[in-house]
Order: structure tokens, then sequence, then C-alpha cells
């Protein structure tokens, strides 16, 4: 693990500060929206919807730009729009100014994020360490940015792009000084091209493995939501305080970067497979919980699984796709991107329509133990099967 960080530390802190801002922003919206600016839910939501289309094409988007153009100009660019947009939304955040500020801060920030993670893959050699240490300061940026709410926002949102600022700026003085540093053996130094890695023992992942690890990503996330949104609900209808809500997410935060820290130990590509329908077991059996048993000590239980689920698959689908894939990384990493967004973006209203018809969160929880559950079976029969036949990719 440590010889990882101090090879590419610049492009793990480059991720830990674009995190950080995406986590300070992101929990505030509906917040601001509906109770600063007094609109409506049902505005908010569309405002949101709006958000959440244009940050998975951005995911997309900054896939294809960094297949096809130098790194280096597109980090720029992308870190230049988001300290630019930032500073608009210090000076103008009223009801007009801050859904578009909101909604370009959603397209650039899938661009930087997908520009992440697909130079971690070009810099992997097939490895997926680097993604489980990239994944533990993504996470540092989240447990950041989410306590910064508390001391940051009290009806305004100026100190909170404030700290964007600080961030970007942070950020692209990191990129101007070592993006060099961090160019992929396997792009031409001087055109910026991809070219594809040699490997003497070569399989890549056909379009329906492909779709089924992309479509696991959605389905998962879209499960995930719920404890991002109407577990909250969830926990006051139980008569508990959403004190402790806030303290489950800090216990998630430091329960993920001890086990990713773990898992650098252990990260090997023909482990992957196995770990993703581990994760994706363990995140079924969070909400299996959930359906059956209450109180404090079931969530905190319930939280123990997802954490452990989450730390263990998330990272295994980007590791296994540019394990078995050959060149456009930034294509399959924008992919991953922009598959993980659309299911948080359609997560809490999958919810929200469950309980609205069932009115009741057990047949939630139990629906989305099932999705999972079903995800594990899809992946079992449709891709771990594939990879078993094949050969080692390196």
């Amino acid at each position: 693990m440590w010889k990882v960080v101090r090879s590419l530390w610049p492009l793990l802190v480059l991720g830990l500060l674009v995190n950080t801002a995406y986590s300070v922003m992101w929990p505030l919206t509906t917040i601001y929206l509906h109770n600063n600016l007094n609109l409506s839910l049902v505005i908010s939501g569309l405002i949101l919807a709006v958000y959440s289309g244009f940050n998975v094409l951005g995911g997309y988007l900054g896939g294809l730009l960094t297949d096809r153009f130098s790194v280096k100009w597109v980090g720029l660019g992308l870190l230049g729009g988001l300290v630019s947009d930032a500073i608009i939304g210090f000076f103008w955040n009223d009801r007009l100014a801050y859904p578009i500020v909101l909604v370009v801060f959603g397209l650039l920030t899938g661009g930087m994020l997908t520009l992440i993670t697909a130079l971690a893959a070009q810099l992997s050699q097939g490895s997926g360490r680097i993604f489980n240490v990239l994944y533990i300061f993504i996470n540092l940026g989240l447990v950041v940015g989410t306590a910064s709410i508390g001391i940051l926002f009290h009806h305004s949102l100026q100190p909170i792009f404030f700290l964007l600022i600080l961030c970007y700026g942070g950020a692209i003085g990191l990129w101007v000084k070592y993006a060099d540093r961090l160019k992929s053996p396997a792009r031409a130094a001087n055109t910026g091209k991809p070219v594809a890695r040699t490997r003497s023992k070569r399989l890549s992942l056909g379009v329906v493995q492909i779709s089924l690890l992309l479509l696991s990503l959605t389905l998962m996330w879209l499960t995930y939501a719920q404890w991002m949104s109407n577990v909250s609900v969830y926990i006051q209808n139980q008569g508990l305080s959403i004190r402790l809500y806030s303290h489950l997410w800090v216990y998630n935060g430091i329960l993920l970067i001890i086990v990713q820290s773990l898992m650098t130990k252990i990260s090997h590509v023909k482990a992957l497979p196995a770990q993703i329908v581990l994760g994706l077991g363990a995140i079924a059996g969070s909400f299996l919980l959930l359906s059956s048993v209450s109180g404090v000590v079931a969530l905190f239980a319930a939280m123990t699984l997802l954490t452990l689920g989450e730390a263990i698959y998330v990272p295994g689908v980007p590791a296994l796709i540019n394990a078995y894939t050959v060149g456009n990384e930034g294509k399959y990493q924008g992919l991953v991107n922009a598959f993980s967004s659309l299911g948080k973006a359609v997560g809490p209203v999958f919810g929200g329509l469950v309980i609205g018809t069932s009115q009741a969160f057990s047949w939630l929880f139990l629906l989305c133990a099932a999705v999972n559950g079903l995800i594990v079976v899809a992946l079992m029969v449709g891709v771990v099967p594939n990879l078993k036949k094949a050969r080692e990719p390196y």
C-alpha cells in the first residue's frame, strides 16, 4: 500500500480534494433548494434529476475526452471549469443561479472523477491494488466533506463555495506540477493517444459480461442510495435521533478506510470475481437485517455489513473491467462512473415509490436484498464461468 502511495500520491490527493468538494455539496442540495430557496419538493426533485443526468453525462464524456486528448489539458479544463463554477456560486446562488451552478458542477465533477479513475486504470498494470488505495483517499474526502457541512453551513452557501474554491485551487496547483509525472506508459509521449497494453496472456470481456457488471453497479447503487435517503426517515420513525444517523456514516467512513487498507494487501486479479460476489452478498445481508430487526445494535450491524460489502465490491468492478479489457481506459471507467451515478440518481425515487405503495419500510428493504441477490446470480451465471475458462490477463 505505502509503495503505491509514495509513487502515486499526487493522483490520490487529487482524488481526495475533488471528492471533498463533491461530498460537501450534494448533501446540502435538497435542504438548500427547499428550505432556503423555498422551492417545492417537486421542483427540487426535478432540479436534482437534471443535476444527476448531467453527472452521468459528465462521467461518460470525461472518459471519452481522456482517451482522445491530452490528459493534462483535459484535467486543466475540467478543474478550471470547476473553480470558475465555484466562484460564480460564491457570488450568485439564488433561485435562478444556483440550479445552473449545480448542473454545471455535476457535469464537470462527473468528468473529473472519471479522469482520476481512468488514470488509475492506465497506471495499474493490471493490479487491483491501486483502486483499493484510491478508494481509501476518496472516502477520506467523503469524511472531510460531510464533516465540514456542520461547521460551514449556516443558511449561507458562501462558506461552502469558498471551501470548493480552495479544493479546486489546490487541485489545479497539484495538477500543473505533477500531471506529466502521472503519464501512463501506455500513452504515446507526444500525441497523448492511448496505446494498447501488451499482455502475454490476454482475454477481453465480452459485451454481455461488461454489460452485466455495469448493470450490477446501477442496481447496487440504487439499493445503497436507500441508506443515503430513506433510512434516515426510517430511523426517525423508530423514535431514534437523527444524530444516530450521522454517527452511522462516521462509522461507515472509518470502517471503510480500515477494510480498504487490509484489502490492498490481498487484492489480486484472480480474487476479483469472488470479491465482487461476496461484497454484493454482504450488501444484501444488510438489507435483510434491516427488514427483520430494529434498534441501535441492529442498525450498526447492518451498517457493518453494508460497509464491508461496499469496501469489497465497489473497487472490485472497475479493477475487473480494467484487467480484462485492452485500451480505452477512459471509456470504460467513464461507463463505470456513469452507471454508478445513474443508480444513485434513481435510488431515492425508487425507494419513495416503494414506500408510498407498500406503506412499509420492511418491503423496501426486502426488495433491496432481493435485487442484490439477483445480481449475484446473474454474475455467477453470466460472468464468473467465462473468467474461470480464461487464462490470467497478465
